[in-house]
């Protein structure tokens, strides 16, 4: 099945009278939606594991896995847009980095945020 035929899939479980297939297609939608927004086009591979999930083939945790292992050697995620993103660790000195930059960026959110 190609990308079309599976968003088609996915379009008609979210007009399914079964409101917990509904809601989790809705959910899927909205999600995918989000990365349309910002210029990302998701993955047949994404959109297969999201029907899985909402007809309750996979539950949420091992579509997470699923994820994690087909990305596992990658430290950039492809959404589809040519640009990758690199996977930052939480420990890393990358993020005081980050957040510097962030800080000159944007000076009155983070003056906001300082405050709470």
């Amino acid at each position: 099945m190609n990308y079309n035929e599976k968003y088609q899939e996915l379009m008609a479980l979210s007009h399914s009278e079964n409101i917990e297939i509904k809601r989790l297609a809705d959910n899927w939608l909205i999600s995918i939606g989000l990365q349309e927004a910002n210029g990302f086009k998701v993955s047949p591979f994404l959109l297969d594991l999201a029907i899985k999930n909402i007809k309750g083939e996979l539950t949420h945790n091992e579509v997470n896995l699923l994820i994690d292992k087909r990305y596992a050697d990658s430290k950039e995620r492809n959404f589809g847009s040519g640009d990758g993103y690199e996977i930052v660790p939480a420990d890393s000195p990358k993020i005081k980095e980050i957040e510097e930059f962030n800080r000159k960026l944007r000076p009155e959110l983070y003056a906001q945020l300082d405050k709470k």
